[in-house]
């Protein structure tokens, strides 16, 4: 299949862009390099493009009702103007996908997938809410996806808005609609995946070239500069977060995944619920850690072998440098016994690596809650 070029893609060529495919979209990859723009989210500000992330749009007077019979989120408990990160699970407890669920308002949800399950999770939805008599439809290409991330993405944004952006006006997870850089009708979330304060911007196609140049030019004071997908990477590795694909996926539950806390007390069913229950209760047999790297050792590849004392103990399914932290860094499933803090295991080939079980950068999380 021919990587589709994303509405950006001009823009990105402009300024001088590596490019990369992503979920069958050809994307920016870096700008200048990973590591510096992994520093400026960290320390400034980064703007990414998350092309092929779209909104599945679920409407109707049972639309809560359905996604609570769907969800391991309770939906009752998410107000209008709020949004909520958890999974729809499969009947054996498996990731059909981790998504982030705003309500704009009461009887309206914006479902929002990983790009490369938009169509998996948008067929689901729509077969599995046909009882309910709910709308699903992609909203699809009618916006794209900015994320705007670092301590300086509330002034950049700021300067581009008359909405009240604050901390109490937009709290974490909140969603509004405003005009933004002169376009009408951005839909603006608080959230990200860099563990950083940042918003996600759902522009109007027909504006985004415009709106792209117009805030990074807006922000480049306050050290605002274009980012793409080869530092997401290193940002998201350092707090833990895991994706589809590669770290969760239909065969691992959130319980083996370390997002046990996702899954909320409620009578409603959905599919999964008794697995992932039990599990809850009983333990699980593995479970997906960080490991720490030594100083200048090689990323290991993904699949690698973790073992201890020389017998099989787990394997690698992500790996990145982490610019902030100073080492190299991996995701992997371990056995259980194995996934204690401070537990030392060798990666194949030989490499020492330290189990983390919370992220190495911000663990609790502060930075991306101020």
């Amino acid at each position: 299949m021919t990587a589709k070029r994303t509405p950006l893609y001009h823009a990105f060529k402009a300024r001088n862009a590596e490019m990369a495919e992503k979920a069958h979209f050809l994307t920016a990859n870096v700008f200048t390099d990973a590591k510096s723009e992994h520093e400026s989210v960290r320390n400034a500000a980064g703007l990414f493009e998350i092309f092929g992330q779209f909104l599945l749009e679920v409407a109707g007077t049972q639309a809560e009702s359905f996604l609570n019979e769907t969800f391991v989120a309770d939906m009752t408990k998410v107000a209008p103007g709020r949004g909520v990160y958890c999974g729809i699970l499969n009947e054996s407890g498996g990731f059909i996908d981790d998504v982030i669920t705003y309500r704009p308002a009461q009887d309206l949800f914006w479902v929002v997938p990983a790009p490369h399950r938009v169509d998996k999770v948008e067929a689901y939805l729509k077969e599995r809410g046909k009882p309910y008599g709910v709308h699903v439809v992609s909203l699809g290409y009618r916006y794209v996806s900015l994320s705007l991330q670092g301590p300086q993405s509330r002034a950049c944004l700021q300067r581009v808005t008359d909405e009240d952006v604050s901390a109490e006006a937009l709290p974490a997870f909140g969603i509004v609609t405003a005009t933004v850089a002169g376009v009408d009708g951005v839909i603006i979330t608080r959230t990200g995946f860099t563990g950083e304060l940042g918003y996600e911007l759902w522009v109007p196609t027909e504006h985004v070239e415009s709106f792209y140049d117009a805030i990074l030019e807006a922000g480049k004071p306050l050290g605002l500069v274009p980012c793409g997908a080869g530092s997401m990477g290193s940002l998201r590795i350092e707090k833990r977060y895991p994706i589809w694909g590669r770290d969760i996926g239909e065969d691992t539950t959130p319980v083996e995944a370390g997002l046990a806390w996702t899954i909320k007390s409620k009578e409603a069913n959905y599919p999964g619920k008794a697995v992932v229950e039990r599990q809850k209760k009983d333990g699980v047999e593995r479970q997906l850690v960080l490991l720490e790297l030594p100083a200048g050792a090689a990323l290991p590849a993904i699949g690698a072998a973790v073992t201890l004392g020389g017998e099989a103990a787990g394997k690698v399914t992500s790996a990145a440098f982490g610019h902030t932290v100073g080492y190299g860094l991996a995701l992997a499933y371990v056995q259980t016994p194995c996934a204690q803090d401070g537990q030392l295991l060798t990666l194949e080939g030989g490499t020492p690596v330290t189990v983390r079980k919370a992220a190495v950068y911000d663990p609790k999380s502060t930075r991306s809650r101020s």
